[in-house]
């Protein structure tokens, strides 16, 4: 029989071939002793390994007889206790013919609990067993599941925690032969989870079930349910773990309202202190919100500086109310003591249900344009849901998907403004206005979509198509008229890029146009956010030899000593100014010219309307004007058309019109 079992002799690892019939070991290889406590293989295979085995145990080594027969082989966890010692190996079981005819078992240990700590302490201890009889009481149960949960338990119907389950196992293994499931089962000790493979023993009339504890895998996806349902930083829910949760709560129907919450000035801190001190400060926010809602209701982090309160309605006197509480605590200041005291404010929006809306992510997306109306009517405050705000969404997702068909085709005009030398008497040029006439939406007006590009960055693309399309314009009416004139185009802020410079003077060579005839038109907030960046592009425009308009004067924030650093030409005067009828309007042209002329800057008058207006700024000796008296924006071919003669005469002109070609 050695012969037969020599080839495993020089294996490092334990091997041993066990007589399931008769528990004994008929052959070991050398590395087996120690881990059978033996002295010698004489001694190890004298031993009767029957004494101490239970039923389940020999109930199982027959399953598994049964296996090797159909040429299966077996990886598993086994706990034995030789000489009273318990010990665990990850074993590989297998059938091997003896030369008798029977089938015995081979067993080779791929390592010990010693050097696999961490894959048993994963896999538990997979060779545990319980054997039931017909009605469902505990004949047995194998040596390593009493070491780990004792020996109370006393029968199936306990094991499952229910008396129908039990006898419906018995009956399912009676008819099925085996049944496999994963289920929280009572030890006699504790609750614990278990991998259950239920196996009929036909000839015994008795049930035997392998156990495979699966407690820690149990809690590692419990763990990480709750990490996909919680946020990390604040310990909160999570936007997912809030909608589960709210979800699992409707049932009830009770009214209630969620609060959308954004931290005004947190960006600030941010940049300031950096990201370690917003984390803190988050933290500090998140606690305070808790301690304000505390049992009435769920706080959650929906990212960034956003959180989500909800409330049943019965736990608070009202929504705008306890809103204003929340905002009123937020307003503290809030001590951390890298930085000492800082301070923030929040915005929050309001949506209650169900009036408002039914399913929670409506109530989300409805309490978030709320929060946004509170942050434009001021911030720090709050503001309730109403249709008109989702009406005003709609729109302005269907004028940004518009606007980027649109792009795609430069589907866009420019209408080109008159601009009156009030000293000569003649046409200057004109002011470039984009025209967007869309087939669903109709026309749409620049004061509705040029914002809305610039938020989504589509300013970019735009600004260059109008730049090109006036060169193309500006060189068109060159040839055609052999007259230079004056163009000016407006600019965004997202425009003012280390790039636009190249890009213009590559359309100025394109259609060679000189730099002079290209004015560029700024507002007074454009060109001083991030002012020192912006300098630098415009000084490098204004080094092409470009003219630079600074736009809407009086409506912005500049300082006169930033006026006087800009590379400026000229600048407009706002028209509410212009068209209004009171003292401080005049006084504010009368300085406007006064200032402009001291800093040798000519000015624009815009939006005259009436004779009066253009009397009163001829007497204020005003370098040019524009507005609806002299001439509205149209598109190049009606400018054509009427021989750019404008329709109203300038007074104290030798002519009743202004005719280019003519002079």
């Amino acid at each position: 029989m050695n012969h037969t079992f020599s080839l495993f002799e020089r294996l490092q690892s334990p091997v041993w071939v066990f007589d399931i019939q008769h528990q004994k070991i008929l052959w070991a290889n050398p590395a087996s002793l120690p881990l059978w406590e033996a002295a010698s293989l004489e001694e190890l295979t004298a031993r009767d390994l029957g004494l101490d085995m239970t039923q389940a145990v020999r109930a199982q080594l027959e399953v598994y007889q049964q296996r090797f027969v159909a040429g299966e082989a077996i990886k598993t966890w086994w706990s034995f206790t030789p000489k009273g010692r318990e010990k665990k190996a990850l074993c590989h079981f297998s059938g091997i013919p003896l030369p008798d005819g029977r089938l015995a078992m081979l067993v080779e240990v791929l390592d010990e609990e010693s050097t696999l700590r961490r894959e048993l302490a994963f896999s538990g201890c997979t060779n545990l067993a319980l054997l039931f009889s017909a009605d469902g009481a505990l004949l047995s149960a194998n040596t390593a599941f009493e070491q780990a949960f004792g020996s109370q338990l006393s029968d199936l119907a306990s094991f499952v925690g229910d008396t129908d389950l039990a006898e419906r196992w018995l009956a399912e293994t009676r008819d099925q032969q085996t049944v496999q499931l994963k289920k929280l089962c009572w030890t006699g000790r504790s609750h614990c989870w278990f991998r259950i493979h239920g196996q009929w023993l036909q000839d015994k009339h008795q049930l035997l079930l392998s156990l495979i504890n699966i407690n820690q895998e149990k809690e590692q996806l419990s763990k990480a349910r709750y990490n996909a349902e919680h946020d990390f930083m604040t310990g909160l829910l999570n936007r997912r773990g809030l909608t589960k949760a709210i979800t699992e709560y409707q049932h009830s129907c009770q009214p209630y309202s969620l609060f959308f919450l954004d931290l005004d000035g947190f960006k600030l801190v941010n940049d300031t202190y950096g990201h370690a001190i917003g984390d803190k400060l988050l933290r500090a926010v998140a606690i305070r919100i808790l301690d304000r809602v505390k049992n009435r209701g769920l706080l959650a982090r929906f990212g960034g500086d956003e959180f989500i309160i909800q409330v049943e309605h019965r736990n608070i006197d009202s929504p705008a109310r306890f809103a204003k509480s929340i905002i009123a605590a937020l307003n503290k200041p809030f001590h951390l003591k890298e930085v000492g005291d800082l301070s923030v404010g929040c915005s929050i929006g309001i949506a209650s249900f169900p009036e408002d809306a039914q399913e929670i992510d409506t109530l989300i997306i409805q309490a978030d344009m709320a929060m946004h109306r509170a942050k434009q009517r001021g911030r720090n405050r709050s503001h309730h849901f109403s249709p008109d705000m989702a009406d005003a969404l709609y729109r302005k997702m269907t004028l940004r998907h518009h606007l980027t068909l649109a792009l795609e085709t430069n589907n866009f005009d420019l209408y080109y403004q008159p601009i009156v030398d009030l000293a000569s008497h003649q046409l200057k040029g004109f002011e470039a206005l984009i025209r967007w006439y869309d087939e669903e939406l109709g026309q749409v007006s620049p004061a509705e979509f040029i914002p809305l590009a610039e938020e989504t960055g589509q300013i970019v693309p735009l600004g260059h198509w109008i730049l090109k399309t006036a060169c193309q314009q500006l060189a068109a009416w060159s040839e055609k008229y052999q007259r230079r004139f004056i163009i000016s185009v407006n600019l965004s802020r997202a425009q003012l890029q280390a790039s636009l410079a190249p890009a213009i003077e590559a359309l100025l060579l394109q259609y060679d146009i000189q730099p002079s005839q290209l004015a560029l038109e700024l507002t007074e907030s454009t060109m001083l956010q991030d002012y020192d960046e912006a300098k630098q592009c415009l000084d490098a425009l204004a080094g092409l030899g470009l003219e630079l308009y600074l736009d809407d004067f009086g409506t912005g924030y500049s300082s006169l000593s930033q006026l006087q650093d800009l590379p400026i030409s000229t600048v407009k005067l706002d028209q509410s100014f212009v068209q209004g009828e009171h003292k401080s309007s005049q006084a504010i042209i009368e300085a406007t010219r006064a200032i402009c002329e001291k800093l040798e800057l000519k000015v624009v008058a815009e939006g005259v309307e009436t004779l009066k207006q253009l009397q009163y700024l001829q007497q204020c000796q005003f370098d040019y004007c524009q507005g609806y008296y002299l001439g509205r924006p149209m598109p190049p071919a009606e400018l054509e058309a009427s021989n750019f003669r404008l329709l109203n005469s300038i007074p104290a002109s030798p002519r009743s019109s202004v005719d280019v070609l003519a002079s």
